[in-house]
């Protein structure tokens, strides 16, 4: 018997993968910051936006570094369907105050940096 998988999280057009893409949003990009993550983004020519997360080994163990990854594509994946996103790329780079955080918690404070960096109203 086989189970059927639902689709989580961001699609794959969604992705930031390329070493030379995250390059590219850290050289030519703008930036700010918040007390668990730093949003840097860039304009690109695809038709969807891209989404990248960069989580430092200070962060935590493997473990702890992909549940907040987990969690930000599911927090993205919950915004593309109540928002449209430009045709941009974005990177994500976590704090260490980020560990051990909530979803909600983690959520609220990428909402709060995505208004600012003038995404979302």
């Amino acid at each position: 018997m086989r189970i059927e998988r639902k689709n989580c999280g961001l699609l794959a057009i969604h992705r930031l993968k390329e070493n030379r893409d995250f390059r590219r949003v850290f050289r030519r990009g703008k930036s700010t910051a918040s007390s668990h993550f730093v949003l840097y983004w860039y304009w690109n020519r695809e038709s969807e936006f891209r989404v990248g997360f960069s989580v430092s080994k200070k962060v935590g163990n493997a473990v702890e570094r992909n549940r907040l990854k987990r969690i930000l594509r599911e927090c993205f994946h919950d915004l593309s369907k109540r928002y449209k996103f430009p045709c941009v790329d974005i990177v994500i780079v976590c704090r260490t105050r980020a560990k051990g955080q909530s979803y909600q918690v983690l959520d609220a404070d990428l909402m709060k940096l995505l208004r600012r960096a003038k995404f979302m109203v």
